[in-house]
């Protein structure tokens, strides 16, 4: 079979476990042929997303300006390689899914997508970063030319409402659906689309890169190490890790807060924060870091601290799993559906920084514990999580797809 993914970043040689490049990477094992059109940003080289055309795990890399319209970039891409049996769309903000979506549909040319996070949609929730903290809104999204003018008569938005509009209106022309979580089906389902035929299939990690080498740490750091991999935003609860610190810095003085991330927008926050709470000199602040760096910082790890107000999927915590780290998170969707309280992580109430220290030192304080959480995180992997077992389900998907496609077609000549 011949697979085109149209994402995001995706396909990097600097990240190993982004959706795209995993989901490629089983396809190609599974003897498939895949190609992936991604965005071209070479003002950003720590992405590793500056090379036009690149080959990695055997998928064809070729990455184009991200564009709405005209978008030649990506017709010219679309155009040069060998017409795909099926095209899988990621990410719920692919400027690229408008025109090519337009594209597929004139060659009859079936499209599944995986949304990611719909709550990562800014024209569906009020705050992106505290989506759950508000209602949702089904009737801001624009799906027709005509709704986005309408609304422009309106509000004068011009620009706003067709970028809305370019963003939803491809959702419209989907076969079907591979949410990565029940939670994503269930707003899918929400928003309408319970029509079109739509398989929970989770993400997965690229495990041979999980279990092989690692380096040294670059650098000494006392323990217990406790690191914190995310983006820098209120979302990835940067504040509440630096709010339990003292508590844990109390009983393990030595203790080092490692801090990971390729959006460091708010550091300064961060470390004004730290000097507040008189746990500066338990933070060390790297940026961004190899995925070898990273991996050799999870299992020098004694627990891995990942709250969060909302995730699209949180790939970190099947990385501490992985890992072999205990993981602690919050007890919200999705989440919820990866981590099981007590038996392979633990889960915290929403936005209670005394909840997170206080489970950090159970596990830092009880070996029991900690030896029980990390067997259970080896054996989730291996029961819910094994990359040739999702790579098959989402294979009979697109079987499914394609041969009702054609029937579909068939029918209608």
């Amino acid at each position: 079979m011949r697979i085109l993914i149209l994402g995001l970043g995706g396909v990097s040689r600097h990240f190993r476990n982004w959706p795209e490049r995993t989901l490629g990477q089983a396809l190609v094992r599974a003897g498939h042929e895949v190609h992936a059109i991604t965005y071209w940003q070479p003002e950003q080289p720590h992405l590793g997303l500056d090379t036009r055309e690149e080959t990695i795990d055997g998928i064809r890399v070729h990455r184009v300006r991200p564009q709405f319209w005209p978008a030649r970039d990506l017709v010219a891409a679309l155009a040069q390689i060998p017409q795909p049996d099926i095209v899988h769309i990621m990410h719920p903000r692919n400027v690229l899914a408008w025109q090519a979506v337009r594209w597929l549909k004139q060659r009859n040319i079936p499209i599944v997508w995986t949304w990611l996070g719909p709550f990562h949609d800014r024209w569906l929730v009020a705050d992106r970063e505290r989506p759950y903290e508000h209602q949702p809104h089904p009737e801001w999204l624009i799906y027709s030319f005509g709704g986005a003018l309408r609304q422009t008569l309106r509000d004068r938005r011009l620009r706003e409402n067709f970028r809305n509009y370019g963003i939803h209106a491809p959702l419209r022309h989907v076969d079907a659906f591979l949410p990565c979580s029940q939670h994503e089906a269930d707003v899918l389902n929400q928003l309408g689309f319970g029509d079109r035929p739509m398989t929970v299939v989770p993400l997965w990690l690229d495990m041979d890169f999980m279990r092989g080498p690692a380096p040294a740490l670059a650098q000494p750091l006392s323990g217990p190490i406790i690191p914190y991999i995310g983006q820098l935003t209120v979302r990835k609860c940067y504040d509440m890790v630096i709010e339990a610190m003292p508590a844990v810095v109390a009983r393990f003085p030595t203790a080092s807060f490692v801090f990971v991330t390729h959006n460091p927008e708010q550091r300064a926050n961060l470390q004004r924060m730290a000097a507040e709470h008189n746990v500066a000199n338990n933070l060390h602040f790297l940026g961004t870091i190899s995925e070898e760096e990273k991996l050799a910082l999870l299992r020098a790890s004694a627990v891995l601290p990942f709250p969060s107000r909302y995730e699209g999927f949180g790939l970190p915590l099947l990385e501490g799993m992985a890992a072999g780290t205990p993981v602690i998170s919050t007890n919200i969707p999705v989440v919820n559906e990866i981590v099981s309280d007590g038996e392979n992580g633990l889960l915290i109430p929403y936005d209670d920084s005394a909840a997170l220290a206080h489970a950090m030192l159970s596990v830092l304080e009880q070996a029991e514990l900690r030896a029980h959480l990390v067997a259970g995180g080896a054996r989730a992997l291996e029961q819910q999580f094994r990359p040739d077992i999702l790579a098959e389900r989402v294979v009979r998907v697109y079987d499914s797809v394609i041969a009702h496609k054609a029937g579909t077609t068939v029918a209608h000549i």
